[in-house]
């Protein structure tokens, strides 16, 4: 979704690469000048010094007193392509498909509202282009693996958020995430292949 860091005044903003189409093993990291003006460096390395002593260090100026050592140089230059890539598709765009998409999985969702727990908000405005869900019955790695072999690729588990799932009473959720290169059809391919698995584990829809 579109982010004004200056609009929302934040401090901090992080964000990482592969969620936007970049590389894996890189990301970002937003901080609002006089908030950085106070910070020391945590990591030391190369570059980032103006003058070294035995007994002490003087810090470069910003931003060279946070770039220690050799960068990950290719890795920067794939962000920066798909960085330029969303900017010239507009973000607003992206977001308009997200919702829209995920507003049609959420509909679609219902033809297995009997077998499947959904989780978060009806209103797709509201989300970040997912829908999770789980079977009181099924655990989400089985299905997983029965939409894998379908060609269908889901995320299963705790998503980084154990105390979060704990706090839903189940061992883990299934998670379908939609994106400018999803389209309606997959989204018909998935709740097929969820009917599907769920008749093959005898928890089916007919």
């Amino acid at each position: 979704m579109p982010v004004d860091v200056q609009d929302i005044d934040c401090d901090f903003l992080a964000f990482s690469g592969h969620k936007m189409l970049g590389p894996t093993g890189i990301g970002g990291l937003y901080v609002k000048l006089d908030v950085l003006e106070q910070m020391t460096p945590f990591l030391t390395g190369g570059e980032m010094v103006l003058a070294v002593t035995y007994e002490d260090a003087t810090w470069d100026d910003l931003p060279m007193r946070f770039e220690a050592g050799t960068p990950n140089i290719a890795d920067a230059i794939g962000l920066g392509a798909a960085v330029d890539y969303l900017n010239a598709l507009g973000m607003d765009n992206v977001r308009e498909h997200e919702v829209s998409l995920t507003r049609y999985a959420l509909d679609a969702f219902k033809e297995l509202e009997e077998e499947l727990d959904v989780y978060g908000p009806k209103d797709a405005e509201k989300r970040g282009g997912i829908v999770s869900f789980h079977h009181p019955d099924v655990h989400p790695h089985d299905l997983g693996t029965v939409l894998d072999r379908r060609g269908i690729a889901i995320r299963t588990g705790h998503h980084c958020a154990m105390p979060m799932v704990r706090s839903l009473g189940v061992p883990a959720t299934a998670r379908a995430s939609m994106y400018l290169y999803n389209t309606e059809e997959e989204v018909d391919l998935l709740v097929d292949a969820l009917k599907e698995a769920l008749r093959y584990f005898g928890n089916g829809a007919k």
